[in-house]
């Protein structure tokens, strides 16, 4: 290889180096409002519910009445994780459905599908009554690799 043939990859390296940067900032950055928008949609949901729960234990009172909230919150089914890859191989649904006392941290779950592979398209929150519902969809961010589904339920169930 010449030395100037040498230079052009290097510079064609840097290039796609750079791009890489700028798309990592531009997902973070999204990751971030991603994360503070379920903040603040899942604070006004989920912020109502502890109050009224609060309400609850205060005026029932006595020592016993914060040992109840702990049993009704261990008494809550385990949160639900589904994971759905499409037939292209190369994107996936993820289906995640919680109690509003024990939510998942959206920003953990898009970090778990990051770090597997997984670029996030579309995520949606929705809260009704004391459950939270949460739909992510993905792309691998190589499709050829493509997104270990088993791998991502387990991390989930984890966070869950």
């Amino acid at each position: 290889m010449t030395q100037l043939g040498s230079l052009d990859e290097a510079a064609t390296y840097i290039k796609r180096l750079k791009e890489r940067v700028e798309e990592l900032r531009h997902k973070s950055a999204s990751a971030r409002l991603l994360a503070a928008g379920s903040g603040t949609r899942r604070g006004g949901g989920g912020g109502g519910a502890s109050t009224s729960s609060a309400a609850t234990t205060t005026a029932s009172g006595g020592a016993g009445s914060s040992e109840e909230a702990g049993r009704r919150e261990d008494d809550m089914p385990p949160a639900v994780v589904e994971v759905r890859q499409h037939n292209d191989g190369s994107s996936l649904d993820v289906v995640l459905i919680s109690s509003a006392a024990r939510p998942f941290k959206l920003h953990e779950v898009v970090t778990v599908l990051e770090e597997e592979g997984a670029e996030t398209v579309n995520a949606n929150l929705s809260v009704a009554g004391t459950k939270i519902f949460y739909t992510i969809h993905c792309k691998a961010f190589c499709p050829r690799i493509g997104i270990d589904v088993s791998r991502v339920s387990e991390r989930l169930r984890a966070l869950g």
